[in-house]
């Protein structure tokens, strides 16, 4: 099997379409290509993907509060999955909002979502609420998970 060249690098604005597609293909609630364009160039935006040559394989988009970041969205296309780049991604991720000097960064998952729950419990988030009735289509409960960062 051949060895993908894989890189983690932010978003540009022609990546836009690609997060979309993956938007439409993932989400009960996809954003829009214009709110991504939007989001993209607002200052208080974080957008990071995964790209083999041209072609976007994953993407995550946070929202910084300072102190805190919300991480609104993890995805990498199925094709792609179970090769560390949902890892890569979050270890960005982090290295930013230490950067940046925030204290937690914060997202919600399904419940069901198990290997989802698992993979930022190994990124030392934690559960710390649940929200009722969270998402729709189908209807299902969130865990509120937090990773308090440590910027001494």
């Amino acid at each position: 099997m051949q060895k993908l060249d894989i890189r983690i690098c932010p978003v540009a604005e022609s990546d836009i379409s690609q997060i979309a597609k993956l938007e439409n293909m993932y989400f009960s609630e996809p954003w829009s290509e214009i709110s991504l364009k939007k989001s993209l160039n607002k200052e208080n935006y974080c957008f990071v993907c995964a790209k083999t040559g041209l072609k976007v394989v994953a993407y995550a988009s946070m929202y910084v509060v300072k102190p805190e970041g919300y991480i609104c969205n993890i995805v990498v296309h199925e094709d792609y999955r179970n090769m560390g780049i949902a890892t890569n991604i979050i270890n960005k991720i982090i290295q930013y909002s230490q950067k940046m000097n925030l204290e937690i960064l914060t997202l919600e998952v399904r419940e069901s979502n198990i290997k989802a729950v698992n993979l930022y419990k190994k990124h030392d988030f934690e559960c710390v609420g649940i929200r009722k009735n969270f998402y729709t289509n189908p209807t299902e409960n969130a865990y509120i998970m937090t990773r308090f960062l440590n910027n001494n």
